[in-house]
């Protein structure tokens, strides 16, 4: 059975009780620059409900946790801990969800309930009776489906990360608990960046599994290796232990023909979905690929894709973002 959950057209109730819009991002400094194409593409997609195929056939749940909900905190303390935490999870999850994706991904309230979770001295699953069900408060709830998604190996890493002198690490870099009480604001831009990277990545694949599935059922090691190759780098989807990039790269590289094998990968790809737009039809070469025909390429094919998830998924899609500003 798949993750119920609305949030498809209205803004919804953030931890805090405000109301957010997920077709925008939140005014913050912890969010690196959007992207104009992506940025462009969230406000004109057609939100009416009559576009949304249902019932839904793919997982609407959040493969990674959405960037505005890890900021959604207001005390720093709070902030701290899901900050802690989704860095303590980090390397476990990404390895799941490329390997060994769960039967349904979390949904936002279940990434909440995790995110903002004490840790336990030990895990419950290994000592002693478990509570009763009935007895269960949310956020233990929250708690045990995440352990049901992480096995007890996070919940030991937890316990270690929030010792007095406890830290965690990202792409290489050893960060304090404590620092993260009043985290830089560029250290959570990469946390973040990478969150939009990675939850683009992994929602494209899904889909294009249900849309092109026949590609995906005649050839699956070739359509894996053209999804693929719209991403640089040699480890598929991955992203994790490599050096931060210092600059925009791959679709969005900042030169012509440095974009231009991976745009022309993605034009591909979006192919083969029912619908696409005419401008996409036609390969993109050396000799065609001028800078006016990029912007609108980039654009035609944000603006297509944002459309046919939301068709799919009833919800908003997270997109790439551009690199943090490294002043």
């Amino acid at each position: 059975m798949l993750t119920q959950f609305s949030d498809s057209i209205e803004a919804r109730p953030t931890q805090s009780g405000e109301s957010r819009d997920k077709w925008k991002d939140p005014d913050t400094p912890f969010l690196p620059p959007p992207n104009l194409h992506w940025e462009g593409a969230m406000k004109i997609v057609v939100k009416g409900e009559s576009r949304v195929r249902t019932p839904y056939v793919i997982d609407r749940g959040y493969r990674f946790p959405e960037p505005a909900l890890l900021l959604g905190p207001k005390l720093p303390e709070r902030l701290q801990l899901y900050l802690a935490n989704w860095l303590a999870a980090r390397p476990l999850w990404i390895d799941r969800v490329d390997h060994d994706p769960p039967r349904t991904y979390p949904t936002p309230q279940l990434w909440r309930d995790f995110l903002g979770s004490v840790p336990s001295v030990q895990p419950q699953s290994s000592k002693g009776k478990e509570p009763d069900r009935k007895s269960l408060t949310a956020t233990e709830k929250g708690k045990r489906a995440m352990r049901d998604l992480f096995g007890d190996d996070l919940l030991e890493t937890q316990g270690d990360i929030f010792s007095p002198d406890g830290v965690v690490e990202f792409r290489g870099e050893q960060v304090s608990i404590a620092s993260l009480a009043t985290p830089p604001s560029l250290l959570v831009q990469k946390i973040t960046w990478e969150l939009f990277e990675l939850g683009f990545r992994y929602e494209l694949r899904d889909l294009d599994r249900y849309l092109a599935r026949g590609c995906w059922n005649n050839d699956a090691v070739g359509r894996e290796q053209l999804l693929h190759s719209i991403f640089p780098g040699e480890a598929g989807l991955v992203m994790w232990s490599e050096a931060f990039p210092s600059e925009n790269y791959g679709l969005w590289n900042n030169t012509l023909m440095g974009c231009l094998p991976y745009l022309e990968n993605f034009r591909r790809l979006l192919c083969d979905w029912d619908d696409v737009p005419p401008c996409l039809l036609t390969p993109l070469t050396s000799d065609n690929f001028t800078d006016t025909y990029s912007w609108e390429v980039r654009r035609a094919a944000a603006t297509f894709y944002v459309q046919t998830f939301f068709d799919h998924f009833g919800r908003p899609p997270i997109v790439p973002h551009s690199l943090p500003m490294q002043s």
